[in-house]
């Protein structure tokens, strides 16, 4: 049975909590243009989640010692990344060296002034490095804009096609 093309996988660091609002857009706006979020932590545990007075408890697909870029095709940063700041510049530097986009959602966009020239001092702030320039969005909806935009560039320029990966062990990509 052919249940058509698997989607390609994006990485979205999340620290010792998950926004889920802000998960589950990212997530419904990738998985529009087949690309599908995977959860990546220094954690090995599962994360707890909130959204109001809601709470979940996440399982952690890759931690980010394990994680290879070229398995991914971007990098999104979740709302709370700064509080394993030294994981978040790593995974940023890692996907950067590997010319892959990186998105920090709001909550985390200064995450990425380190890694340009131009300073990101606005919280509700969301941004992007796609080809050495950053790009920044502060309306409203910021998160939905460039999760959206860098959906688009990676379906105009990878199309469906995944990433080239090596098969994991246990079966997983």
């Amino acid at each position: 049975m052919n249940h058509g093309q698997r989607p390609n996988r994006i990485a979205a660091f999340a620290a010792e909590k998950v926004n889920i609002q802000q998960l589950q857009d990212a997530s419904e706006t990738f998985g529009r243009h087949n690309r599908r979020l995977t959860l990546v932590s220094d954690q090995q545990a599962a994360l707890r989640g909130y959204n109001g007075p809601s709470e979940l408890n996440f399982a952690i697909t890759e931690t980010t010692a394990e994680l290879d870029a070229g398995e991914y095709e971007a990098l999104v940063l979740l709302e709370g990344a700064m509080l394993l700041d030294a994981s978040a510049h790593a995974l940023i530097k890692l996907f950067l060296a590997a010319d892959k986009p990186v998105i920090a959602l709001a909550g985390s966009a200064s995450l990425l002034s380190d890694h340009t020239t131009t300073a990101i001092d606005a919280p509700e702030s969301a941004a992007a490095i796609l080809g050495g320039n950053l790009y920044v969005n502060s309306d409203e909806d910021c998160d939905l804009k460039i999760v959206e935009a860098i959906a688009k560039h990676l379906l105009a320029t990878n199309g469906g096609a995944a990433p080239e990966t090596k098969r994991r062990a246990g079966g997983r990509y």
